[in-house]
């Protein structure tokens, strides 16, 4: 080869070293970036709950911490053979005179067959979750609903994404799939919720009693954020009843879980011992319909010169009368 091949491939080995150093240099800062994160942001469980582990918010934070760091290792490697390929093949280019033309086309026929068709599924999960990686619209330790699957980012590979839901249980979903769905992010921007709930009362009852009652219920309930107080609203006049919403805020999407079942505790309990009934009708224990259909009360028994007659039962053998 001449000196001016051997210069240009020189330069082509300087280049991608440079090139790999910059990029590897990069990767280091968006990692450390990623574990002081992890530090500074406490990991939080769809539902507040013990779990039967020890110290499950320590280990929960050592996970993300490892999967940061194996997910940053797999993408150095793959920056890294991407690199080298790429300084390769231009070098290649000086020694392709020397292999025999059939056996080149066969080699990269054969190559891209078997890449295309195996490694296909693959290389797209690992595309996207390099993707997901550096877009930060998705990270470990997020709240999120997704496919009406409520819980938590638990973990991000390079190729799938593991959500704990709130009831501990995996769901796996692959990187392509996930980078194309579209889900409701509940800790994005902050862990602040605005929890609410929505119940009925009777069309005839006392609405600024209800408002008062329900607001003291939200005020007193344990995982209530007091930054602002609770608010109530009418969102709907039906004839069945009136539609009511009772909102407050919370610290976080699982206090937010909590503070929503202490909302409709207290809110059942105190229309209960106020006797507000939900809804127009209402059934007791005795089969009476207390509402605007009421049934025929039962006949009276009469007093008669045979006796004392008393009304037909319901049945089909019930006779005419009993008389005493």
């Amino acid at each position: 080869m001449a000196v001016s091949e051997y210069l240009s491939i020189i330069a082509l080995i300087t280049a991608g070293l440079a090139l790999l150093f910059s990029l590897r240099w990069l990767l280091r800062r968006v990692e450390k970036k990623r574990h002081i994160d992890i530090k500074e942001n406490n990991y939080q469980h769809a539902v507040p709950t013990s779990s039967p582990q020890n110290k499950p918010l320590k280990k929960a934070q050592e996970n993300r911490t490892k999967s940061v760091r194996f997910r940053f290792t797999i993408i150095r490697h793959i920056i890294t053979l991407t690199v080298v390929l790429l300084v390769a093949l231009p070098i290649s280019l000086h020694f392709l005179d020397k292999i025999p033309a059939a056996m080149f086309s066969l080699l990269i026929a054969s190559s891209g067959v078997v890449i295309g068709i195996a490694a296909r599924p693959f290389i797209e999960n690992l595309i996207a979750g390099i993707v997901i990686t550096f877009s930060r619209h998705l990270r470990i330790g997020d709240t999120v609903e997704i496919d009406h699957i409520y819980g938590t980012i638990e973990d991000i590979t390079p190729i799938y994404t593991i959500i704990k839901t709130w009831d501990w249980q995996r769901y796996v979903i692959p990187n392509a799939d996930m980078l194309s769905k579209e889900f409701l992010s509940l800790t994005l921007s902050d862990n602040y919720r605005w929890s609410h709930i929505e119940f009925w009362v009777a069309p005839d009852a006392d609405l600024a009693e209800v408002k008062a009652n329900a607001l003291q219920v939200a005020n007193g309930c344990p995982h209530f954020a007091p930054y602002e107080d609770p608010s109530f609203w009418v969102m709907g006049l039906e004839k069945e009843g009136i539609r009511c919403w009772l909102a407050a805020w919370a610290d976080s999407p699982g206090d937010a879980w909590m503070l929503a079942s202490e909302m409709r505790t207290g809110l059942a309990e105190k229309l209960r011992l106020l006797k507000i009934p939900p809804h127009r009708y209402q059934v007791d224990l005795a089969g009476a319909l207390n509402g605007t259909d009421q049934p025929a009360p039962p006949a009276a028994a009469t007093d008669t010169a045979e006796g004392t007659k008393w009304p037909r039962p319901n049945g089909p053998d019930s006779g005419d009368s009993y008389r005493a």
